[in-house]
C-alpha cells in the first residue's frame, strides 16, 4: 500500500519495543501497567496520525460548486450577469 512515513515507523518501533519490554515483566507487577499505558499511547498517537477521509457529501458539495463556477464563468464570456453570480455558490460550514 503506502510507504510508512517517519513517524509512523518510528511508532512502530517504539510499540515494538514496549512489547519486547513487556516480556520482561510479569504481568501483576506496576512495570507492566506502566508498559501497557504507554503503548496504549503510542497506539493512540499512531491512530490519530491517519488522515480522515473525505466524505461522499463534501466531494459532491465540491464538485458541484466547481460545476457551478465553471458554468457562469462560461456564461459570463458569452453574455452579462448583471448581479453578483458568485453569491450562488455554497459556502462549506
Amino acid at each position: 500500500m503506502f510507504a510508512k512515513g517517519p513517524i509512523e515507523a518510528k511508532l512502530d518501533e517504539e510499540i515494538l519495543s514496549a512489547l519486547e519490554e513487556l516480556k520482561s515483566h510479569e504481568t501483576t507487577s506496576d512495570e507492566y501497567a506502566v508498559v501497557v499505558d504507554r503503548m496504549s499511547k503510542l497506539h493512540k498517537l499512531k491512530v490519530e496520525e491517519r488522515p480522515k477521509p473525505i466524505s461522499r457529501d463534501t466531494a459532491v458539495v465540491v464538485a458541484a460548486n466547481i460545476f457551478g463556477i465553471l458554468w457562469l464563468t462560461r456564461y459570463e464570456r458569452e453574455n452579462v450577469i448583471s448581479t453578483k453570480a458568485l453569491g450562488f455558490i455554497l459556502k462549506p460550514r
